[in-house]
C-alpha cells in the first residue's frame, strides 16, 4: 500500500481519486464505488473519467453495462518507468528500447549510430584490464568505417590501448589484405586508422572468409554481449551473465578451428 501511495503521489493523483483507486482492488461499478467510498455518483463518474484518460484505471464491460479496475502495483511501475524511458528518448534523438529483468539483468536494442556508438565504445571505457571477445568479418568493418569518422575510430582504437584491453578477436582470412588494399586506395582515409590498430594486446585468429560474411559482429564483455549490424544501424546489448557465457563458451568452440595469427606484426607487414 505504501508503495502504491508513492507511486500515486509521483503521479499526480488527488486524494479522492486515491481514495477510488484504492477501492478498484476488483471490478466494481459506479453504484458499488459510491456505496463504498461514500463519493457522489457525479464525484465518481468526474474522478473516473480522469483516470481513465491518465491510462490508470481498465473498463470492463457488459453490453451497456461498466466496471471499473485500477491497474496492479506491477503495471503501474512499468507505466511510470516506460513514461522515463519515452521522456529520455525523446531528449536525445534514442529510439531503441530497454527491458530490465533484475536488478543486473538488461536487454537493450540501440537504434541509429547515435545508440550504437557510446555502447561500442564502452569496450574501452568500462572495461579495464579485461579480455573482451569480438567475432568480425571485414564486411562489418568496412561498414563500420563508414558509420563513423577516421578520428572516432582513432578514439576508440587508443583507449583499448590505453586501458589495456585485450582483443580476442575472429577475422576473416583476408582482413590485412584488405586493409592494404584499402590504404592504397586511399591513404588519407584509411591509413591513421589502421595504424591506430598497432600495438594492442591481441589474440587473434582466422576463419575462413565465406563463413561469418555478414553485416554483424559480435562482442563480448565480462558479463554484457553486443550484436552490431552496421548497416541497419541495429545493435542489441545483453546484460546476462547466462547468455554471455554461453556466447563465450560457442566464441571458444569456433575459435578451436581457426589459425592463429600475429595481429601486430600483420599490421606491420600492411603498413
Amino acid at each position: 500500500m505504501k508503495n502504491l501511495e508513492k507511486i500515486f503521489n509521483i503521479m499526480g493523483v488527488g486524494s479522492t481519486e486515491t481514495c477510488i483507486l484504492n477501492s478498484l482492488n476488483i471490478p466494481k461499478n459506479v453504484q458499488n464505488l459510491s456505496l463504498e467510498t461514500g463519493i457522489s455518483r457525479t464525484g465518481i463518474n468526474y474522478c473516473l473519467n480522469s483516470l481513465s484518460k491518465r491510462g490508470l484505471i481498465r473498463i470492463i464491460r457488459d453490453n451497456r453495462k461498466k466496471r471499473y479496475i485500477g491497474l496492479t502495483e506491477e503495471e503501474l511501475i512499468s507505466k511510470l518507468q516506460k513514461t522515463v524511458d519515452d521522456i529520455k528518448t525523446s531528449g536525445s534523438g534514442k529510439k531503441g528500447a530497454r527491458i530490465k529483468t533484475t536488478k543486473e539483468d538488461e536487454f537493450i536494442i540501440h537504434v541509429g549510430t547515435k545508440e550504437i556508438i557510446p555502447a561500442y565504445k564502452r569496450i574501452a571505457f568500462e572495461n579495464k584490464n579485461e579480455r573482451v571477445r569480438a567475432i568480425q568479418h571485414h564486411k562489418s568493418y568496412n561498414e563500420l568505417q563508414e558509420k563513423i569518422s577516421s578520428d572516432e575510430l582513432i578514439e576508440f582504437n587508443e583507449a583499448i590501448i590505453k586501458n589495456h584491453i585485450i582483443i580476442d578477436g575472429i577475422l576473416n582470412e583476408s582482413a590485412y589484405l584488405t586493409y592494404k588494399e584499402e590504404i592504397k586506395l586511399n591513404p588519407s582515409k584509411y591509413k591513421k586508422s589502421v595504424k591506430s590498430l598497432e600495438g594492442r594486446m591481441a589474440d587473434y585468429t582466422f576463419f575462413t572468409d565465406n563463413i561469418f560474411n555478414y553485416n554483424a559482429e559480435l562482442w563480448l564483455f565480462k558479463n554484457t554481449s553486443l550484436f552490431i549490424n552496421w548497416h541497419d544501424e541495429v545493435a542489441i546489448e545483453i546484460t546476462n551473465k547466462s547468455i554471455t557465457a554461453f556466447l563465450k563458451d560457442m566464441f571458444e568452440f569456433v575459435k578451436k578451428d581457426g589459425q592463429k595469427v600475429d595481429h601486430n606484426k600483420a599490421i606491420k607487414n600492411v603498413l
